[in-house]
This record gives structure tokens, C-alpha cells and sequence, in this order.
């Protein structure tokens, strides 16, 4: 198989098309929905826990076997069904229609994999396997769980809202250093504990 090419892709507003309405299909559509994609499920009947994130807007339902003309106006496709003809079906239209397409536990016919993610506001860790083993990828990611804890939202959210000072204030040659000593630990440690006026602080006595 070849090398893929790690991204992170954005997703407001595009159309995404989940086919299936089972587990899978429901945590394909989850996963979309954090995101802000319009999502369409395609299936004769999905999972209850898929028909409450229906509501015909961000997320409609079309209560019918899957037909071509479902990737109409498609931007992504996933493929999630317990029938590997649907899948493979939807597989040859997604490529045919040069449209990315996944195939839930079928990395052969694929065009982009799902890594486990562990998600800290800003900070998005994802573990890949490229479809070999998603279960030892969601096992690593279980993994960093405990070494990145929910003090990494606060933290590059304050750095986040630093960016367009730091960019006022210093010429560009100056950025890189400014922004080395302010992801030393210093600041981090300080979030960790609590302590934000002090993060906010250090980070004063930088710019300065």
C-alpha cells in the first residue's frame, strides 16, 4: 500500500455522505458533526442513538438503499454498511466522481484512513495505523491520554489570543524567539496549576 499523506482537514459546511445507519455509521456521523460538516445518512433504518442527531438540517436522513445519485453535491464519503456490495458500490462511485472516500474496516479500499484522535481544545493528537490495526492505534492514543490533560486547552487558547499582539507589537525577526521561551513549560505548568494570572504574567515579561 502506498504512504498516505497526514492532514487535518476542514470540514465546516462541506457535505459529507455517511451510508449505513449502524454503530459504525453513527460514530462516522458523530465525529462529522463536532466538525460542522452538513451530513446526510443514507440507509433503510439507522441506530435510535443516529436518529436523535437527525434534525434536518446539519444532519438529514434519506430512509432508502444507497443509489449513485447520493454523492451528488458530495464533498467526502464514507461507506459504513454490514454489506460489503453497498460498500464496494459506493467505493467505485466515490473514486469514478474523484470524491475521498473511507470504507469502514476495508483499508483495501480506501482513499483516506481515520486515526484515533485525542482532542485538548486546540490540540489534536491522532494516531494512525493507515487501516492495519485500528484497535492498537485507539490503545496508543489511550495511552497519551495521561500525559496530555485537559490543561492544554486553556493553554493554547492563551496562546492563541497572543497572536496578534506578539505580532504588533515585535518585528518578525523577534517572533520566533518570543514564542520559543513562551512554550518553554513556563506557561504550560502555570495553566496546569491553575494560575493564569501568572501564565499571563510570564508571558508580559517576554513581550517586554
Amino acid at each position: 500500500m502506498a504512504r498516505t499523506y497526514p492532514v487535518s482537514l476542514v470540514l465546516k459546511d462541506k457535505r459529507a455522505v455517511v451510508v449505513g445507519g449502524g454503530s459504525v455509521a453513527t460514530r462516522k456521523v458523530l465525529g462529522l458533526l463536532e466538525c460542522e460538516a452538513l451530513v446526510s445518512v443514507v440507509a433503510p433504518a439507522v441506530s435510535p442513538r443516529l436518529r436523535e442527531l437527525v434534525d434536518g438540517v446539519r444532519c438529514t436522513w434519506r430512509a432508502k438503499p444507497y443509489e449513485t445519485a447520493d454523492l451528488d453535491e458530495a464533498d467526502i464519503v464514507f461507506a459504513a454498511t454490514d454489506d460489503e456490495d453497498v460498500n464496494r458500490r459506493v467505493y467505485d462511485d466515490a473514486t469514478a466522481a474523484r470524491l475521498m472516500v473511507n470504507v469502514a474496516d476495508r483499508p483495501e479500499v480506501c482513499t483516506f484512513f481515520l486515526p484515533s484522535v485525542l482532542r485538548r481544545g486546540k490540540l489534536s493528537i491522532a494516531v494512525s495505523t493507515e487501516g492495519a490495526s485500528p484497535l492498537s492505534a485507539r490503545r496508543i492514543r489511550e495511552d497519551m491520554e495521561g500525559r496530555y490533560g485537559e490543561e492544554y486547552g486553556a493553554y493554547l487558547e492563551l496562546l492563541a489570543s497572543w497572536r496578534p499582539r506578539v505580532s504588533a507589537a515585535l518585528p518578525p525577526e523577534r517572533h520566533f524567539a518570543f514564542w520559543e521561551q513562551a512554550s518553554d513549560g513556563r506557561v504550560l505548568a502555570l495553566m496546569a496549576e491553575g494560575r493564569a494570572d501568572e501564565a499571563e504574567a510570564v508571558l508580559e515579561s517576554l513581550l517586554s
